[in-house]
């Protein structure tokens, strides 16, 4: 995946949960912290990931992957949350989780592929 794929995806990833977000029934105290906790995920996790893509140290670039990766898991811990909580129809949250666990999977590559290449 080049640096504007990266980019594209995680953008549109963050609108789409702030979309959800907005959704999200207005139940109780749970809910209105999820839903402020999903927005702060959604706009942290596109804005680090355009990090990645400014120059900088090997050190810095890992640390940031690590943060991505963390803030992606974060992101699914969430959805998983909303879910368990019955506060919306798993058919629309599960294509979110899974999107978010390909961003984990991809950020942990690279963070591995960066770390072996430091390693050795």
């Amino acid at each position: 995946m080049n640096p504007q794929e990266l980019k594209e995806r995680t953008k549109i990833f963050g609108q789409t949960c702030t979309k959800l977000a907005l959704v999200l029934p207005q139940k109780n105290s749970m809910s209105e912290h999820l839903r402020k906790e999903l927005l702060k995920v959604s706009f942290d996790l596109p804005s680090k990931a355009r990090n990645l893509l400014i120059g900088q140290s090997t050190h810095s670039f890992v640390n940031k992957l690590s943060e991505c990766s963390e803030l992606a898991n974060r992101c699914t811990y969430i959805l998983e949350f909303i879910i368990d909580e019955n506060l919306m129809e798993t058919s629309l949250v599960t294509p979110l989780i899974d999107e978010s666990n390909s961003l984990i999977n991809l950020f942990y590559n690279a963070f591995k592929t960066v770390k072996d290449k430091i390693d050795s």
